[in-house]
């Protein structure tokens, strides 16, 4: 079993699954041009996985082992996000809230992180 375990069969299987949402609320700097693909990549990006709506069958064996390598509590993720907001000089304030929606737990997991004073 441990064997199995270590292997890249197991390392998948050991975490429960959960789905996360992550909720942004950014206040660019005045003057400062509106990307927001580009927002997103940069969240994407910090995270170490993309955001995936759909995966096609003979794509969720990669797809699960990419997420099952890069486990992370969600304070975890929401210091990662907060440090790449952090560098864009585009971004004036920002508020992130990340939810962990658990799939064994009967609560979730949630953190938030800012730059400045809340103005949510």
């Amino acid at each position: 079993v441990l064997a199995w375990l270590g292997s890249e069969k197991g390392i998948v299987a050991t975490p429960h699954a959960q789905r996360s949402v992550a909720r942004l609320l950014v206040r660019f700097v005045d003057g400062a041009p509106l990307n927001l693909i580009q927002l997103l990549d940069t969240v994407e990006q910090s995270l170490g996985t993309p955001v995936q709506t759909a995966v096609k069958r003979e794509d969720e064996q990669a797809f699960a082992l990419a997420n099952g390598s890069n486990l992370m509590f969600c304070e975890d993720a929401a210091r990662r996000i907060q440090r790449a907001l952090d560098a864009d000089k585009s971004i004036a304030d920002f508020h992130v809230r990340l939810e962990h929606q658990e799939s064994l737990h009967a609560h979730n997991a949630v953190a938030h992180m800012r730059k400045n004073v809340p103005f949510i």
